[in-house]
């Protein structure tokens, strides 16, 4: 089975023990009207896409990810497949079954830390195409 045909919808996998990261991801999925799904890195849908997607012994925890049909987009790189996925949801639409745990880390909503984490997002980026 190709990769390609395991996300007929984009899947947004995202720290789910970051405040800032939460919002990000929940603001993602409202946006595209449920059309982006949503999984915490630790979340079991997340492992099973890492464990398809990603080389072994590749740590993909260190940046959100947008898998779609076309590949894996870390970072920065995500940026625009993300922009496009929220159009096609506009168009589209889908189920919004995501759930958003409570948040376990509050250290990381901090502004000096989400500000960090912003930058880092910007200046970094991954691409695994399939």
């Amino acid at each position: 089975m190709a990769l390609s045909s395991l996300f007929p919808r984009p899947l947004l996998i995202y720290d789910d023990e970051c405040g800032p990261c939460t919002r990000f991801a929940r603001a993602a999925s409202g946006f595209s009207r449920g059309w982006i799904r949503t999984a915490g890195h630790g979340s079991q849908e997340a492992r099973n896409a890492k464990t398809a997607v990603f080389p072994e012994g590749y740590d993909a925890t260190k940046m959100f990810w947008l898998i779609n049909k076309h590949g894996a987009f870390g970072a920065r790189s995500g940026l625009a497949p993300l922009t496009q996925g929220i159009m096609a949801g506009w168009l589209r639409g889908g189920k919004n079954d995501d759930t958003f745990s409570a948040l376990r880390n509050p250290v990381c909503s901090t502004p000096d830390n989400a500000l960090k984490r912003l930058a880092k997002m910007l200046s970094h980026g991954a691409t695994f195409r399939f």
